[in-house]
């Protein structure tokens, strides 16, 4: 069993000056929980998750016990905050050169690295191109069709 056979090949992606705005669209319309940065021909640059964007909308725990008595996290302060995140290009926020599986992997390995590398989906990759992107629950769907008999 092998990630090409369970890779999804239909995916979002955006390019680096796209909008935060934009891509939360994208997350919201298509129900997806990420989205690909790509550049020319599907040459895969970046990666940005509803992770991302969670954690740039509200404060670490230690920020927030560092400047709770400033008054900082205010609800119109939050709003600010998300006010100028949203109007930034995804280059600043994308996590830049994500772990990337090739089409010709076992499916545990890819299932290992997302467990090592504490991420939910993985983009794949022949040579620089993007081809599809396989998550946890591909992975999770394809070992137990293999091993249970009531699938």
């Amino acid at each position: 069993m092998i990630v090409k056979n369970f890779m999804r090949t239909n995916y979002v992606s955006v390019s680096l000056d796209t909008p935060i705005k934009r891509v939360n669209q994208f997350l919201h319309q298509f129900n997806i929980k990420y989205v690909l940065v790509t550049e020319k021909e599907d040459e895969l640059i970046g990666i940005i998750t509803y992770t991302d964007l969670f954690r740039h909308l509200l404060p670490s725990y230690v920020e927030f016990l560092t400047h709770a008595d400033e008054n900082i996290f205010f609800p119109e302060n939050i709003e600010e905050r998300t006010l100028d995140l949203i109007n930034k290009p995804v280059k600043e926020i994308m996590t830049k050169e994500p772990e990337t599986v090739k089409p010709e992997l076992p499916l545990i390995e890819a299932g290992a690295l997302m467990l090592a590398t504490k991420v939910k989906q993985l983009p794949v990759v022949e040579g620089n191109k993007l081809v599809g992107v396989i998550s946890y629950t591909d992975i999770t769907w394809g070992l137990m069709i293999k091993n249970c008999k009531y699938f």
